[in-house]
């Protein structure tokens, strides 16, 4: 951003070039890239005064004047025709020295000798564009030169300014931080507006995201070209000029970081009311550029509808053109994330719109205004209509902050007294009240500092001033302790190396995806939290689960022929629990091709809902999870993750700790078959999702080891027919609870349904391996445990067992 150091030097006094400002700029933290020269490039062209215009005797298009300094009368043959008798000029005569190195010589034309030239904003390299000579203020003196008149040789500073000090983004502000880093004198300028009689506009305030609203009237303004220097200072600093309207509030704008903005009076109707826009209502920017406006965006609106983007563009319908004669002026205080959002959501930017978006200050409003208002009267004439309008309803007020000394010094690693702690704060527009304790003062920040919230910020404030090169170099003082890992991180390092052990590679993706994406998968998107200022459409909502995403990687890898796919992630997800955000940490995988690759000797096959469920049991096995964890069938009404629309209704489980009626902690199988093709995948793809919340309580970072067993074991089958709706899990929680110790594992090895089984049931066989601790379990030991298991499955299921 560029800052002009002659417009900086008329807010303090200081004898340091512009090269040593930067220098003490960039070591109090304002990085100035660089310095360059600004100002026309003419020599010798001087203010002059036409004393007589005449007709050429030998061109009708031409005209012949007399153009006089202090010293001499001048002859000069010109062409345009903007000029008068009495007009203040700028004369290049012979010899002066125009852009591009051309130096003027005596010619005649058309047999008239011209003893120099008057010149044009284009010809003295002012402007791109011109309608005739450069015709200067009535009040210019005439003899001086006219670079001095142009506010001499410039030079302009290349500054970066970071979005916290948004004090900086002005000639003002820039200038208050050089008086405070190097010391010199600031002064400040004060408006002298007076309010007339009658009363101002009437505004109204309807929406929180506008904090204060100012507004004056002026009338009998006469539209017109703004002065050349004005021109000039505005182009300089990238600005194109409009009007002497218009160029006013740009200036202001450079000047006081503060945007304002004018309206034609005459073409506003009834009261002034600062609104939220209506779904679809439309306006014409000043740019040209139609906008459809979305409910919640800030408008300025009178009773026809919203004239203006509040904070970022005025509307064609109310702007100040050449014909305008009473104007209102704005100037406002508007909410940073409510600009920032409606300037995204419209893609319109604007000089306005940036500081807005970084934060104004609230108490300069209407010092800005008046200083606006004084200009206006100064370039374009007219009058203050009635008094000032500022609708402020909530008064920021700046709450102190308790400095201390002590602690700021033990911050530094440097020592200062009070007095010099003072002298640096108030140097800051920071105002220091001392306390009854020592060392301590009650300390307020300036409004225009939003920065500074807290003592670190002070002490940062101090080692800016005093300078960051006099802190002195000190190892500091600490003591050495080895760092603990929480059980989540833990957790979360464990399951990525039993992954790691299943072949899988872990996938990291952004926690924001698509309104889309979340249809796709059959998640409830008004469960989402949504994101304010999305970066893009696509990352507009934060994800509640990892499953869309990892779908969305097996779209890419299979979209590239990448067919064996084995991708897990462990991240946190969000979603809205009574309208507060909840986060919690979540595992997933997906699993899909072929279960071990091409092999020559062996048959393809390819991965199922066993396969992920072995691979959920491995990972509840190798945190010593495995008891009490069941598998069951998801059911309707089952809202885990609902995914009534995502899993295949036949070939997926949900994991629970408790079984059916407790704790719902994950959810496991194959797709969906339409789920499944929307992701581009032609056969089974198989997923799991887990909450780490239910596994970091109970899992041991060392896993228990037992001693081989000492006895033999001895083995009985046991073959039933139940009902088909039993599942396996009741059938073993049942058994369990018989006697853990001795009954030391239970497989099954053959389910049968069909044949000579009744329909609606199943036939199951079990394995039952029964093994002491403590001695060798005789034959009729075991036969009466075995008989009361069985024993408890016919009065638990009703089984009949075969033979």
């Amino acid at each position: 951003m560029l800052f002009s150091y002659n417009w900086i030097k008329e807010y303090i006094d200081t004898k340091l070039s512009a090269v040593e400002v930067c220098d003490r700029l960039t070591a109090a933290g304002i990085e100035v890239d660089g310095v360059s020269s600004e100002g026309p490039d003419i020599k010798g062209v001087v203010t002059a005064e036409i004393i007589s215009k005449g007709s050429h005797p030998n061109a009708d298009r031409l005209s012949l004047c007399e153009v006089a300094t202090p010293d001499k009368t001048y002859s000069i043959v010109c062409g345009a025709t903007n000029m008068k008798v009495g007009d203040k000029v700028a004369l290049a005569p012979v010899g002066a020295v125009l852009p591009g190195g051309h130096k003027l010589k005596k010619s005649k034309i058309r047999g008239v000798a011209s003893e120099g030239m008057m010149c044009s904003e284009v010809e003295l390299g002012l402007s791109a564009e011109s309608d005739g000579i450069m015709i200067l203020p009535d009040g210019t003196e005439v003899g001086n030169d006219l670079v001095s008149v142009l506010d001499g040789a410039d030079s302009m500073l290349d500054a970066d300014i970071l979005p916290n000090r948004p004090d900086c983004i002005s000639i003002r502000g820039l200038a208050r931080e050089i008086a405070a880093v190097t010391g010199c004198g600031f002064t400040d300028k004060i408006p002298a507006v007076k309010d007339s009689s009658g009363s101002g506009v009437e505004v109204g305030i309807e929406s929180l995201d506008c904090k204060r609203y100012s507004a004056r009237v002026i009338k009998g303004v006469k539209v017109g070209d703004s002065p050349a220097a004005l021109k000039a200072r505005l182009e300089a600093h990238g600005m194109r000029p409009v009007n002497n309207v218009v160029d006013a509030t740009n200036i202001i704008l450079l000047e006081m970081g503060q945007p304002l903005h004018a309206f034609d009076l005459k073409k506003l109707t009834g009261q002034i009311i600062v609104r939220q826009a209506t779904e679809g209502e439309s306006i014409t920017a000043i740019d040209g550029s139609k906008h459809q406006l979305k409910e919640g965006m800030l408008v300025i609106a009178d009773d026809t509808g919203a004239q203006a983007i509040a904070g970022i563009m005025g509307g064609t319908v109310s702007e100040v053109t050449e014909v305008t004669t009473d104007i209102m002026l704005e100037s406002a205080y508007f909410v940073p994330a409510s600009v920032r959002r409606t300037s995204r959501k419209l893609g319109l930017n604007s000089d306005s719109s940036y500081r807005f978006e970084r934060g104004v200050d609230i108490e300069s409003v209407v010092v800005a205004l008046d200083r606006a208002a004084e200009l206006i009267i100064e370039l374009a004439g007219g009058s203050i209509a009635g008094t000032v309008t500022d609708v402020y309803p909530t008064v920021k007020k700046q709450e102190p902050i308790s400095f201390d000394i002590a602690r700021a010094e033990r911050l530094l690693g440097m020592s200062f007294s009070e007095d010099e702690v003072v002298k640096i704060l108030e140097g800051l527009s920071i105002t220091t009240d001392k306390t009854t304790e020592k060392n301590i003062l009650k300390v307020t920040p300036p409004s225009f500092r939003i920065d500074i919230n807290s003592q670190p910020d002070l002490a940062e404030e101090i080692a800016r001033v005093k300078g960051y090169e006099n802190i002195p170099e000190l190892l500091p003082v600490a003591s050495l302790e080895s760092g603990k890992r929480s059980r989540l991180s833990t957790l979360r390092r464990r399951l990525r190396a039993l992954l790691v052990g299943e072949g899988f590679n872990e996938a990291i993706n952004y926690s924001f995806v698509s309104p889309e994406l979340i249809r796709l998968t059959g998640d409830d998107l008004e469960q989402c939290v949504s994101v304010v200022n999305p970066l893009s459409s696509d990352q507009s909502v934060m994800r509640r689960s990892l499953l869309p995403s990892l779908l969305e990687n097996m779209r890419l890898n299979l979209g590239r022929s990448n067919e064996e796919l084995r991708l897990f992630e462990v991240r946190p997800v969000y979603s809205l629990e009574s309208g507060k955000v909840r986060q919690s940490w979540r595992i997933a995988g997906l699993l899909y091709g072929n279960r071990t690759g091409a092999q020559w000797n062996r048959n393809d096959r390819w991965c199922d809902f066993f396969d992920i469920k072995g691979i959920v049991e491995r990972i509840y096995a190798g945190l010593n999870l495995e008891k009490g964890v069941e598998y069951s069938q998801l059911e309707e009404g089952d809202k885990y993750f609902k995914t009534g629309q995502l899993m295949h209704p036949g070939k997926s489980a949900g994991v629970f700790k408790g079984g059916r009626r407790g704790v719902h902690i994950g959810v496991l199988g194959e797709l969906h078959p339409s789920v499944a093709k929307t992701f581009g995948s032609r056969k089974t793809a198989c997923v799991f999702e887990l909450e780490l919340g239910a596994m970091e309580k109970g899992f041991q970072k060392i896993r228990p080891y037992e001693k081989l067993p000492r006895y033999p074991h001895s083995i009985r089958d046991a073959a039933f027919i139940v009902d088909e709706q039993v599942t396996y899990s009741e059938i073993m929680r049942s058994i369990s609870k018989i006697s853990t110790k001795v009954i030391d594992n239970v497989e099954v090895f053959d389910v049968y349904y069909g044949g000579s089984v009744e329909q609606g049931k199943k036939s199951i066989a079990l394995r039952i391996i029964y093994r002491s601790a403590d001695k060798t379990l005789k034959s009729d030991e075991v036969d009466k445990l075995h008989s009361t298991v069985t024993g408890e499955l016919v009065s638990r299921f009703g089984v009949e067992f075969r033979s």
